[in-house]
């Protein structure tokens, strides 16, 4: 069995955007990938030099359709209201969200290569792009020489969705494509190893059979950001791992946690950083004011303009003359809209006319009727 690899110690202090990102969604009868996209979206955009994207267990259905309705929370809320009722979680390495059963993100964690130096690159493959070639672009993205009579046709096939990393380690996308197929390595050895003749298995690549679970109790160390004296994040730790080490430190301004335990011991202390995160009330006030994706279909105007009420903080107020006006079934697509225009689009669908304020959505038949 290889030697177990890990995640860069500091993965979770550089995802602390997801806590810090402030975000107002109103998302109906999207796919959960849909919705999951559109909050990533808006993290990448204000998370710079760090940008992020995400990767799903491949075992998931990412299809289900979802709602959401979050009003001036932070991004790590609108993942965990997605992902909980699925019994999904999520847990970061550098730019790149997993998504998945706690399971996979387990076995994924305690298997996660880095490259022997640090590096980062860009690698972008669209729509439909094969396993085998996901690969080789992998490897020539990371600078190593693949001859024209190399393959990887000792990866199974499939077909993956686009993908558009920036500044990623190319070790880490390429540990997520084998974990896939259950194929595991040892700590990191050059990215053109992976090159073979022949549809031969890369010496040092092993198959992980679902009978081998000795990674469960593999342990490392990361560090995690504290508020306080991190004491949820230790009894999150403990209730799955009690012989769990904990050392408190800082990285300039910021309080920290060094937690040193097994893979399900991490998930767990990620999920309390993310449960006991604190969005400040001004960034709040200002998320009200995000754009976003919102895709439905055949939905009463008064439900749908009753979440966007909800999002932005404000009761909504429906005259009774508007009331059986209000049930006209409304359908939309819309990309980048504030919840206002969202508002005053259903409006229109439905012949009402809609007030904005600053506490209170008016809803009324139009003046000349």
């Amino acid at each position: 069995m290889p030697a177990f690899s890990q995640p860069p110690v500091d993965s979770p202090l550089r995802a602390e955007a997801f806590s810090s990102t402030v975000i107002t969604v109103a998302i109906d009868g999207q796919t959960m990938q849909e919705a999951i996209d559109q909050i990533v979206q808006q993290v990448d955009s204000g998370s710079r030099p760090q940008r992020w994207t995400w990767w799903r267990d491949g075992s998931i259905d990412p299809h289900q359709i979802v709602s959401l309705n979050l009003a001036g929370g932070s991004a790590a809320q609108a993942i965990t209201q997605l992902t909980k009722p699925q019994g999904w979680e999520a847990f970061p390495i550098p730019g790149i969200l997993l998504v998945g059963r706690p399971e996979w993100i387990d076995r994924t964690l305690a298997h996660c290569v880095s490259s022997p130096q640090a590096t980062s690159v860009d690698l972008t493959w669209p729509r439909g792009t094969t396993s085998r070639e996901a690969m080789r672009r992998v490897v020539e993205t990371s600078g190593a020489s693949v001859p024209i009579a190399a393959d990887f046709d000792w990866l199974p096939h499939d077909v993956w969705r686009e993908a558009n990393f920036q500044q990623v380690d190319p070790w880490h996308v390429a540990s997520l494509m084998l974990s896939e197929f259950r194929y595991v390595t040892p700590r990191a050895f050059p990215l053109e190893r992976l090159v073979t003749r022949d549809g031969e298995l890369p010496p040092q690549v092993e198959f992980l059979s679902p009978e081998d679970t000795r990674w469960k109790n593999v342990r490392f160390q990361m560090s995690y950001p504290v508020q306080g004296s991190g004491t949820a994040i230790r009894q999150a730790v403990q209730s799955f791992d009690r012989t769990a080490a904990f050392r408190s430190g800082r990285d300039g301004q910021q309080r920290l946690l060094r937690v040193n335990t097994t893979p399900a011991g991490h998930r767990a202390a990620w999920r309390a950083v993310w449960e006991n995160a604190e969005v400040p009330a001004q960034i709040a006030r200002a998320g009200r004011e995000a754009t976003y994706d919102l895709k439905l279909l055949n939905k009463p105007a008064e439900v749908v303009l009753q979440q966007f009420a909800g999002a932005a903080g404000k009761q909504l107020k429906i005259s009774e003359d508007a009331k059986l006006r209000s049930q006209t079934l409304v359908s939309l697509d819309a990309q980048k809209k504030t919840l206002r225009e969202l508002a005053e689009s259903i409006a229109q669908q439905a012949n009402l006319q809609l007030v904005w304020g600053d506490v209170l959505i008016e809803v009324s038949l139009p003046a000349e009727e």
